[in-house]
C-alpha cells in the first residue's frame, strides 16, 4: 500500500489524481487516506472545495487562488488558515489580497512561500481595485515566511511587507498601461533592510526607477545574500540603485540592463554599463577579494537582439556579471536609431571603458574575449581596432589571454599582409602576456592571412624581449606547420584542426 500511495506523487495534476482514486476500490481507499496528496486546492466551486478540505483532514495546505473563483468559495479556506504553507494569488486585484489578509488575522505558523501575481485590473474581477495602498499592513501573522514572489503592474506597495524571517524575495514590477509611472526605490530598500536573513533576491524593474528621498549615502547590507539580481530598463539609475544595496557575501551578482536600438543615439551616454562612481561603489558592496578574471561576450544577433555579458570574478570565485540587452536595431532606420552592428561596436566601446575603470585593474591577470560578430564596414573595423588598442594599453601583466571568435582583423591589423582597410598605426602595445590562445577567430577574408599575423605577432614580441610563454591555437583551417612556424619564437606552441561546434559559435 505504501508504493501504491506514492504512484500519484508523479502525476503532474490535480485531474490526473483524481482518475487516478478511480482505477478501483483498492486504489481509491488508499488515495483517500494519503491526505498529503490532495493538500493543492484551486478554488473552482463549494463542493469542489469541501470535498477536497474533507480528503486533506489535518494535512498543510498548499492553496492557489485566482479571480475567476466562484463568489464565496474562497471563504471556504478561511477556517483552515493555519494549515496553509504556500499561498498563491495567482492573477488577482490587490484588492483581493487585501481581503484575503485582513479575514486572516490570526497566526499562519506553517506558511512558508507567499506569491502575489497581481496583475488583473479591477474591470475583471468586477470589483474597484485600490490605486491607494491598503490601511493596514498585509499578512504580518506570517512570521515563518520564508519565501515571498511578488508580481505587480502597479506599485507593488513593498512598504506594507515585514517578513523578518524571509530567506528568499522575487520581485517583477511590470510597466503599467496608466497612472503607475515609477518604482520608488526607497520603498525597495526599506524591504531589504526589514529583512535581515535574506539569502537570495531577484528583483526586475520595468518602470523608471525614482530615487527620490533616497540619502545619497545610504547603503543597505544584506550580509546573509548568497544570489543578487537586479534587472531594469532605466540603465543609469538601475547602477545607482545597485550602489545603495551591499552583499558583501554574495557568490553571484547579476545587474542587467534591457532597452530598445529606437533609444539610442549614436555618441550621446547610455549607460551601458555603471558610470566611475556607481562602480567604485559597486567593487566595493558585492566583492571580498580582487578580481582576477574578466570575461567579456557579445553574442551575434539574434531576433533582432543584442547581448553583451561583462563578468568579474574574483579570487574567491565571486562573480559579478553586467548583462546589456539591446532590442530592434535594423539597417533600414529612420535618421538616430542605431543599427545592430553599430550598438554592437559601442558595447564593446563602453565595456572596455567599464574594464579600464575598474577600480583594482592591475590585479586582473586573465582576460577573456568572446565576440563572433563580423565587422564589415571599413570606419567600424578600424575603431574596434582602437578600442583594442586603447583596452591592452590599460592592463597590466596577463597570465593569459584568451580571444573567442573574434573578427582577427581588428586583433591583429598591425600584422595582417593583405587586409581590407588601411591601417597605419604602429603594433598593439600589448602588456605582458604569459599565455595566449587564440579559439576558432571569425575570418574575413584570407585565413592563412590571419595564420601568418599570429606568427608575426610572436615574433614581435620575442623581438621586444617579452614572448609568449605558451600559444594555443584552436580552429578550422590551421595549417600543418604552424606550431613549427610558432616554435622559434615562443616557448611553447599547441596548434590543432578543430571544427567549430555549436558551442564554439554561440
Amino acid at each position: 500500500m505504501d508504493v501504491l500511495s506514492l504512484i500519484p506523487t508523479h502525476l503532474g495534476s490535480q485531474k490526473d489524481r483524481f482518475r487516478a482514486s478511480r482505477v478501483c476500490r483498492v486504489w481509491r481507499r488508499t488515495l483517500l487516506q494519503h491526505t498529503a496528496l490532495w493538500s493543492l486546492i484551486l478554488p473552482k466551486g463549494k463542493v469542489y472545495i469541501e470535498n477536497l478540505l474533507e480528503r486533506t483532514k489535518e494535512a498543510p495546505l498548499d492553496i492557489i487562488t485566482h479571480y475567476g473563483a466562484p463568489v464565496g468559495t474562497t471563504e471556504l479556506l478561511f477556517p483552515h488558515a493555519q494549515r496553509i504553507k504556500y499561498l498563491n494569488f495567482m492573477y488577482n486585484c490587490w484588492s483581493d489580497v487585501q481581503r484575503f489578509s485582513e479575514a486572516n488575522s490570526g497566526p499562519l505558523p506553517l506558511l512558508y512561500t507567499l506569491e502575489i501575481n497581481a496583475d488583473v485590473d479591477s474591470g475583471h474581477a468586477g470589483r474597484p481595485d485600490p490605486t491607494t495602498p491598503p490601511s493596514l499592513p498585509l499578512f504580518t501573522n506570517a512570521v515563518n515566511l520564508k519565501r515571498f514572489v511578488l508580481r505587480s503592474r502597479k506599485s507593488p506597495f513593498l512598504n506594507h511587507f515585514v517578513f523578518p524571517n524571509l530567506t528568499t524575495f522575487k520581485l517583477s514590477v511590470a510597466p503599467a498601461e496608466e497612472g503607475f509611472r515609477a518604482f520608488r526605490a526607497l520603498e525597495l530598500l526599506d524591504f531589504l533592510e526589514a529583512s535581515p536573513v535574506l539569502q537570495n533576491v531577484d528583483v526586475g524593474i520595468a518602470p523608471i526607477i525614482s530615487l527620490e528621498d533616497v540619502a545619497q549615502g545610504r547603503v543597505v547590507t544584506l550580509p546573509n545574500v548568497k544570489t543578487f539580481a537586479l534587472g531594469a530598463r532605466n540603465g543609469a539609475f538601475s547602477y545607482k540603485l545597485a550602489a545603495h544595496i551591499s552583499c558583501p557575501s554574495a557568490s553571484s551578482t547579476s545587474l542587467t540592463r534591457e532597452g530598445c536600438a529606437k533609444d539610442m543615439i549614436p555618441g550621446r551616454d547610455t549607460f551601458m554599463f555603471p558610470t566611475a562612481a556607481s562602480w567604485n561603489a559597486i567593487v566595493r558592496q558585492y566583492t571580498r577579494s580582487p578580481v582576477e578574471v574578466v570575461t567579456l561576450k557579445i553574442d551575434p544577433p539574434q531576433d533582432f537582439t543584442i547581448t553583451c555579458t561583462l563578468a568579474f570574478r574574483s579570487l574567491d570565485m565571486t562573480v559579478i556579471n553586467f548583462c546589456l540587452r539591446i532590442k530592434g536595431g535594423v539597417e533600414d532606420r529612420d535618421e538616430f536609431q542605431m543599427t545592430l552592428g553599430e550598438i554592437a561596436l559601442e558595447a564593446f566601446s563602453q565595456a572596455s571603458k567599464t574594464i579600464q575603470d575598474h577600480p583594482l585593474l592591475p590585479n586582473v591577470k586573465r582576460l577573456h574575449i568572446r565576440y563572433r560578430t563580423p565587422i564589415l564596414n571599413p570606419v567600424r573595423l578600424r575603431s574596434m581596432a582602437d578600442e583594442a588598442w586603447r583596452l591592452f594599453k590599460s592592463m597590466g601583466p596577463l597570465d593569459e589571454l584568451t580571444l573567442h571568435g573574434c573578427d582577427t582583423r581588428s586583433w591583429f591589423a598591425p600584422f595582417l599582409v593583405f587586409q581590407e582597410f588601411e591601417y597605419t598605426e604602429q603594433p598593439i602595445a600589448l602588456p605582458l602576456i604569459k599565455e595566449l590562445t587564440i579559439s576558432h577567430p571569425l575570418v574575413v577574408g584570407d585565413e592563412e592571412g590571419c595564420m601568418a599575423a599570429i606568427v608575426e605577432l610572436a615574433k614581435s614580441r620575442h623581438a621586444l624581449g617579452i614572448p609568449f610563454r605558451r600559444v594555443t591555437v584552436r580552429a578550422e583551417g590551421v595549417p600543418a606547420e604552424m606550431a613549427e612556424m610558432l616554435g622559434p619564437w615562443v616557448g611553447d606552441a599547441d596548434c590543432h584542426e578543430e571544427p567549430i561546434t555549436r558551442a564554439h559559435s554561440e
